[in-house]
Order: structure tokens, then C-alpha cells, then sequence
């Protein structure tokens, strides 16, 4: 009997990491079939230190492949060689849409079994190796052929620039020698980020070759021609950022444009993401070095789960266009994508220690989980129910990218829903509690067993149970089961605000940690004002000190100056004075003067001048008082100007009169 039900959009498959972990209790143990030779049920048992009574849960995957389980048996045992031959469509038929995707909590191995590792390919390697070799003689020359190239990017309907590969890798790498570095990516092959805005191409052979696919065969339509176009985005918070939007530096990626998820003029029926940059693909070399720059750009960071751990749902299209021949004239190109996605796991905050912005990306990531687990187990009850109910794939991006094509209505009438294959990794000794939650909304089937203890009470009401039991089922009450049920919500909804409270816990901590140190910035800033501003007023004291005494010293000088003004013109006065002074002669009494001088001689003379001498002298000391009175007196006040003093004789004397 197909555990699958009706109508479930996925085939779910589970598969389990290989651990050499020796210290812990396995909790996951896979049942053997009897009839059949692959296994499809596990049971998940609480570890034996875990005293809290947890039930005994029982799920079923369409196949659980164990730990030694390789690559290969991946790719042929889940049906993604027929999700590439319903892309690649059969004879006179369009191929149809096919999604790959893995889930589970981080560390589990998503990365690995999508992307591979340093000596072993993943999944995207393998169907690239399968698309090239089985349409390599179909595919259309676009590098020389111009109208091959315009065809192919007039029928895209999703706006995007369409490059052919060459011209795209010119562009991003230098010509010289390959050089590459996987320490940050999933894969471990990567790129040394180089100073120039373009980074050295890697190696194709020093890329992992092993598991081979040569002897894998698909149905091809002869009669048709291909292309093969690659386009890589990721969902980082809620937001799609193009993959091929090669950035040369780290504040160039911080600046990245969002992408719509919308229908388009060429697309109406149906929602595409418009914009991307596409790449037209003519071998699987060019296609590998497409998917290694892609994933150089993918968000990726260390945390206590995961030392690379993805911090975005990674989105891997590859596009076939296809196309009949004809009699001269090609027909018109069709379209079918092959996606792969690499969805980011989920994680506890307590366990990963992750903080600040990692803690958001955290939180995103969970919530978009969240919401698939939702969508995801809403099929799975519709797939039981008598009455179907809305899948709400709408909540966030991610959910709306994996559904919004595996339903008729978001599909052009002719063309067929998506066929979609989830493989969940598990790791029997990781994080129970996580473990759990993802197994119970992936897997395809689950039944509890609640180990219980009987009571003394339980055993007196054993005879009445039979009697009370038409009676309960008659008076609406309900059965153990739906207990069992509405036991398990509640256990899940705990579990959920649980890890909500850890995260606010954490936030808080934060918050309160930026407030102490916020406060300790604040105190020490004002400590500082004050010492600036003790700073600033000795500055402005210097500089006052400096400008008076420089005030001073120009007053002193200024005062000199007037000083030696006042002496020259003083001594220029006396000069004046002194040039000034004359004998009158009265010629009236010329005889009379005569008769005198005969007389008295000289002795008049002599005296007069010794008059004169004496006036001089005591005009010198008025001056020499005056000067000292105008020193003692304010430097504002102006000064006095000294008047001239006139002269009048009279005969052959001489008096000073004012």
C-alpha cells in the first residue's frame, strides 16, 4: 500500500546523516519491511536521559534511505531522474514544471546531499550532468548565432537580462589562472575575494567528478531543439536577491536590489520572479561556473549548530526551452524549469548562540519554516478530509514560491501542475526536540502511542468504560484520540511560543546589555563636556589674559607717542616765543633814550634781560606741573591743548599777558 495520499503535492522522502558521535543516544530507528525491500517507516522514542514522559511517535515517508545510503542512490531512488525527463518532456508533448527540495534542521545535510561536497557531487551537479548529456547534440548555438539568442529572449516572460555564458563570465572573472577557496560555502568550493571588481575562474577539473551518471538514459524528442538557461535567487528575510548580480565588494552587496514575485505582460496565468539575470548555458562546464558564482553570493554564516550554516532558502532554475524544428522555419519556444532549492534549517537560538543580526535571520528563517509546516500538513489533512480547505501559501515568500504553481488555478489551463519531490535529512543523534517538529508536519503519515502507567482508579472505572462508551460517543464527548490530537497541538504550540520566550530572552539581554552601555557612553560623554568646557574657558582666559596685555602695551605706546608729541611741539612754541622777541625803538624820544643811555648806560639793559631770563624760567616750570597733571590723569580723557600766549612790549620793555 502507497503511504502517499491522493493528493499530497510532494513525494517525501527522509534521509539519514551518518554520524560517528558515540557520546549520544540515537532516537530515530528505522523499521524493517518484511515484503518490501525498501524501508518506509521510522519510529522517534524520547532519549533514555529525558525523564518527561513523551509519546512514541511512527512516521511514513514514501522511502527512508539510512546512512549509508550514497549520492547516486538519492538520484535514482527518488524519482529526480523523472523530474528531469518531465522537464525535458516527451515526444510532441511540453515538458512539465519539477521542484526538488530538502528540509530539515541545520546540520542535518541538506547542503550535502543538494550541493555535495569536496569529493562527491550533489543533486544540482547530477541533473546538470543528466540535462547536458542526453540534449548536448539538440542544443541551439546561441554564441554565434545571433537570431538563435534574439528568439530566446523574446520568448522569456519574466523581464529578465538574458546573457549567454561566455559574455556573462567575462564579465565576473579575470583571464589568468584559477584560484578558489571553499572555507564559507556548503560545497567547499569557492573563490578568494580579490581586491578588483573581478575574481579569478576556477578550475573545472579540480571540481568533484565522482558519482557518474554516464549510464543514466532519458527519452528524448528528436525532433525538437534545446536551450538551457540557469538562474540562481535566494529568500533572505522575506526578501528575493538574485544569485547572478555578481558584487564586487561588500558594501556593493549590502545595497542589493529585492525582486517581485508577480505575473508578467508574457506571463498573466502565472507568477514568476521578474528580473533575474538568466544565463543561456551550451555545455556543463559553463553551467557549473554559473552555479560556483552563485553560490560565492549566497548569505552564509558561522554558528554554534553549524559552522556554515545557509542564512537564506537558496533557489537553483534551470530553464529548458524547447522547440520543434520543422520544414525551414522553427516553431515557437516552450518552457519548463527544474527547480532545486536548498532550504535554509531551522534552528534554537540557545543551541546556535547566534545574536544581533544573525538572531533575525534566525527568526526569518523559523517563521518561513513555520509556514510551511502549515501549508505542508494542511494537504496532508485535505488528502483525509471529506471537505478540502485553503492551503494559505501566501503567508511569506517562501511558501509562496514553492505552491503558488503545484495548484490548476496558478498554472496556464494547457499546462500541468509541478511535479515536486521533499527529501528531509534527519541526523538520528542531533536535537530531538527539532527533529521531532520537522518529521511530524513532513512526514507523510504518523501515528502516537502514549505510554501510559495504570492508576488504582483506572482500573476500578476499566469495567464501566464499556458501558460509558456508547454514552460518550452519544453525548458529543471526545475520544482519546482527539485528545491525543488537540495533546500534540498543544505540545507543538508550547514548543513554538517556547522558542519565541528563548529568542525575546535573548533580545532582551541584548537590549538591556545596549542600555548599560549606553548609559555608561552618556556618563562618560558628560565627563567630557565638563572637561571640554573647563578646557574652552582657560583657552578664552589665555586668550583674553593675551589680547589685554597686548591692549596694554599699545595704550603705553600710544601714550609715549603723544607724550614725544606734546614735548616737540612745546619745544616748537618756545622756539616761536623766543624767535618772537624784539626791541622797539620809539623814534619820538630817540634823543631822550640817547641822553639816558649816556647816563645809565647799560645797567637797564642787563636788567631787562635778566627779567626776561627769569620770566623763562618760571614759564619752564608751569609747563613741567602742567605735564605731571596730565600723567596722573585717566588715559581716556582727551588732553588739553596748551594756548599760545601772546606778547606785548611796550618802548623798550616787554610783558607776557595772556
Amino acid at each position: 500500500m502507497d503511504t502517499k495520499p491522493q493528493s499530497a503535492l510532494f513525494d517525501v522522502f527522509l534521509r539519514l546523516r551518518p554520524s560517528t558521535t558515540e557520546d549520544k543516544t540515537r532516537f530515530l530507528e528505522v523499521e524493517a519491511e518484511i515484503e518490501r525491500e525498501a524501508a518506509t517507516h521510522i519510529t522517534i522514542k524520547a532519549p533514555a536521559n529525558d525523564h518527561r514522559k513523551r509519546a512514541v511517535e511512527r512516521f511514513a515517508f514514501t522511502r527512508v534511505f539510512e546512512e549509508s545510503a550514497t549520492q547516486r542512490d538519492i538520484l535514482e531512488r527518488t524519482g529526480a531522474v523523472s523530474l528531469v525527463a518531465g522537464v525535458l518532456g516527451a515526444e510532441g508533448r511540453e515538458g512539465r514544471d519539477g521542484l526538488l527540495a530538502t528540509l530539515g534542521v541545520t546540520g542535518s545535510g541538506k547542503s550535502h546531499t543538494i550541493l555535495g561536497t569536496k569529493s562527491q557531487r550533489g543533486l544540482t551537479q547530477l541533473t546538470l550532468d543528466v540535462l547536458f548529456s542526453q540534449t548536448q547534440q539538440y542544443l541551439v548555438d546561441t554564441e554565434t548565432n545571433e537570431r538563435n539568442f534574439s528568439s530566446i529572449c523574446e520568448a522569456d516572460a519574466s523581464e529578465s537580462q538574458v546573457l549567454t555564458a561566455s559574455s556573462f563570465l567575462d564579465g565576473i572573472y579575470d583571464s589568468g589562472p584559477g584560484r578558489f577557496s571553499r572555507a564559507t560555502t556548503p560545497m567547499d568550493v569557492s573563490f578568494i575575494s580579490t581586491a578588483p571588481a573581478k575574481r579569478y575562474m576556477p578550475r573545472i577539473s579540480a571540481l568533484p567528478q565522482a558519482p557518474s551518471v554516464e549510464d543514466v538514459n532519458i527519452d528524448v524528442d528528436t525532433s525538437a531543439e534545446y536551450a538551457i538557461i540557469v538562474s540562481m535567487y535566494e529568500v533572505y528575510n522575506d526578501r528575493i536577491f538574485d544569485l547572478l548580480t555578481a558584487s564586487g565588494s561588500v558594501k556593493t552587496a549590502s545595497k542589493r536590489r529585492a525582486l517581485l514575485f508577480k505575473s508578467t505582460e508574457f506571463s498573466p496565468d502565472r507568477k514568476v520572479v521578474a528580473g533575474l539575470r538568466k544565463v543561456v548555458c551550451a555545455d556543463l562546464d559553463e553551467a557549473l561556473l554559473v552555479l560556483e558564482t552563485g553560490l560565492h553570493e549566497r548569505r552564509v554564516a558561522g554558528t554554534g549548530s553549524n559552522a556554515v550554516s545557509s542564512r537564506s532558502h537558496g533557489f537553483f532554475c534551470i530553464e529548458v526551452k524547447k522547440r520543434h524544428r520543422g520544414h525551414g522555419i522553427p516553431g515557437p519556444w516552450t518552457s519548463s524549469t527544474m527547480t532545486i532549492v536548498d532550504l535554509a534549517g531551522s534552528e534554537r537560538a540557545r543551541t546556535a548562540k547566534t545574536a544581533g543580526a544573525t538572531l533575525a535571520e534566525a527568526g526569518k528563517i523559523n517563521e518561513s519554516l513555520m509556514y510551511l509546516g502549515q501549508c505542508m500538513q494542511m494537504q496532508s489533512d485535505n488528502a483525509h478530509a471529506t471537505t478540502s480547505n485553503l492551503v494559505p501559501f501566501r503567508q511569506c515568500k517562501l511558501t509562496e514560491l514553492l505552491f503558488s504553481n503545484s495548484f490548476a488555478q496558478g498554472n496556464a489551463p494547457h499546462k500541468a501542475p509541478q511535479k515536486a519531490i521533499m527529501i528531509v535529512t534527519a541526523n538520528p543523534y542531533g536535537d530531538y526536540n527539532a527533529t521531532s517538529q520537522i518529521l511530524r508536519y513532513s512526514a507523510l503519515a504518523r501515528e502516537v502511542t502514549v505510554p501510559r502507567i495504570p492508576s488504582v482508579t483506572s482500573t476500578i472505572l476499566s469495567g464501566t468504560a464499556a458501558n460509558s462508551k456508547s454514552a460518550g460517543q452519544s453525548s458529543g464527548r471526545s475520544t482519546p484520540s482527539d485528545l491525543v490530537g488537540e495533546l500534540e497541538a498543544m505540545n507543538a504550540e508550547v514548543a513554538r511560543l517556547r522558542e519565541a520566550l528563548e529568542i525575546t530572552q535573548i533580545r532582551l539581554e541584548e537590549e538591556m546589555q545596549r542600555r548599560i552601555e549606553a548609559e555608561a557612553s552618556w556618563t562618560a560623554a558628560e565627563a567630557r563636556i565638563h572637561e571640554v568646557e573647563a578646557e574652552i574657558r582657560e583657552e578664552v582666559w589665555s586668550e583674553m589674559e593675551s589680547k589685554l596685555a597686548l591692549e596694554q602695551r599699545r595704550w603705553r605706546a600710544a601714550r609715549d607717542e603723544e607724550l614725544d608729541r606734546n614735548d616737540e611741539h612745546l619745544d616748537r612754541k618756545l622756539e616761536i616765543l623766543a624767535s618772537g622777541i624784539s626791541i622797539y625803538e620809539d623814534n619820538d624820544k630817540e634823543n631822550e633814550q640817547a641822553s639816558f643811555d649816556r647816563k645809565s648806560g647799560r645797567n637797564d639793559d642787563q636788567r631787562r634781560m635778566k627779567e626776561l631770563e627769569d620770566e623763562n624760567t618760571e614759564l619752564q616750570s608751569r609747563l613741567m606741573l602742567m605735564e605731571r597733571e596730565k600723567i596722573q590723569r585717566s588715559p581716556s580723557k582727551k588732553m588739553k591743548v596748551l594756548k599760545t600766549r601772546k606778547w606785548e612790549g611796550s618802548g623798550v620793555g616787554l610783558s607776557c599777558s595772556p
